[in-house]
């Protein structure tokens, strides 16, 4: 079947997406390993391609052996999927997308909220936070590799881009994919340069002592610093791995000017749902999650002295009490503005409560918000009591 001999057979894995088709993985021989070991690897990557064309994602697969003495290249295996991949769908934004002029205006934390929206499905089938997208090239491959979901989702942050005396979104949005498109080249030649400061040794303010040596431009220290952050992160294996993480490099520093950083990470975590609704845990309903999330962004929630209890809860909420988190102090607030402006119910099995418990929740909210959220939280709490009113009339 093979004919190896003394050959070394290597193995790529093609997936297509959008009509194109992207290196998924490299599988290669090791010489010497003999025929048996030969067969067992081109199975195994023939049983790789198959296992991606199953997650749904892909339109079809292919394996491609090279041969180390010729290399020739011999297409060994091809599927096309059965069923129409599914499409990812983009998110809309309710906030304002920052005017971009330059690529690191797309790496800070408000164009970082509005990616973290927009592209959220992707980012929780990769794991991936907003930060990452923005400084791997790998995870910015894989987003330009969809390249109808990453137009459509850049279409809705131009459109997010409110600012007065702007041109058309049409126009605005070209410009946000042109720089995008910079940001991958640039986040691209990142991989080649020389003698990187990295986080090897785990402390992140000489991290940050070095790279400010190094680059003297504006915004080029702290767009390699998350570069080299993102590369520990994108090895986590969840959303609570990688706050855990960076709440882990904040108790054991010293310098707290530098916590701006961090926070941004850690507030790129919180952009996640599924992160915040597993630190809380099972709620009552959606006022007692509101109440508890204005508790915690203040850290003021109770949390059970039980073997149950989460130790990253408790981490979060200390930091959140020590005023080191400000930034995810203005995510979790916006997360409970999101919520009280929508229609979802805070009794959803008992309608004849909403009246009380909105009056109530409005009550708590207000005395707890932060000044900056006051307005906002009282205009939706408002809004909410009219509905409520309608509802019951």
């Amino acid at each position: 079947m093979f004919g190896f001999g003394a050959r070394v057979y290597d193995y790529e894995i093609y997936v297509m997406i959008d009509g194109r088709w992207r290196l998924d993985k490299r599988l290669e021989g090791e010489p010497g390993t003999g025929k048996a070991a030969a067969e067992i690897l081109e199975k195994n990557a023939i049983a790789q391609a198959n296992a991606l064309l199953n997650v749904g994602d892909f339109s079809a697969v292919k394996v491609i052996r090279t041969s180390d003495k010729s290399n020739t290249q011999t297409e060994i295996y091809s599927k096309t999927a059965t069923v129409r991949p599914k499409v990812m769908q983009t998110r809309p934004y309710k906030g304002v997308f920052p005017i971009c002029d330059t690529v690191y205006a797309f790496t800070t934390r408000e164009a970082c909220r509005g990616f973290g929206a927009v592209f959220r499905e992707f980012l929780d089938k990769q794991n991936c936070t907003a930060v990452e997208l923005l400084h791997s090239p790998q995870q910015q491959r894989k987003l330009a590799d969809q390249s109808n979901f990453l137009r459509a989702g850049i279409y809705i942050l131009a459109g997010s881009q409110t600012q007065p005396g702007l041109p058309s979104q049409a126009e605005r949005s070209k410009k946000l994919e042109a720089l995008f498109d910079k940001l991958i080249s640039h986040t691209r030649n990142a991989l080649a340069e020389k003698n990187l400061p990295s986080l090897e040794t785990g402390n992140f303010d000489t991290l940050i002592e070095r790279m400010n040596g190094r680059y003297q431009q504006p915004g080029d220290a702290r767009f390699y610093t998350f570069f080299q952050v993102s590369k520990v992160l994108i090895q986590l294996p969840s959303y609570a791995a990688k706050l855990d993480w960076v709440l882990k490099l904040m108790a054991q520093r010293t310098h707290a000017e530098n916590d701006v950083l961090l926070d941004e990470i850690a507030a790129s975590c919180l952009d996640s749902s599924t992160l915040v609704q597993d630190l809380l845990g099972h709620r009552a309903n959606l006022s007692d999650a509101l109440t508890a999330l204005a508790e915690l962004s203040a850290g003021k929630l109770e949390i059970p002295a039980t073997p149950q209890a989460d130790p990253l809860l408790a981490a979060v909420n200390a930091m959140l009490a020590q005023n080191r988190l400000p930034l995810c102090v203005e995510t979790l607030w916006d997360r409970i503005h999101s919520n009280l402006t929508s229609k979802a119910l805070l009794a959803k099995n008992d309608p004849k409560k909403e009246w009380q418990l909105t009056r109530n929740l409005n009550h708590k909210l207000l005395s707890m918000a932060p000044p900056a959220f006051k307005d906002q939280i009282d205009h939706a709490g408002r809004m909410r009591m009219e509905r409520v009113r309608d509802m019951q009339s």
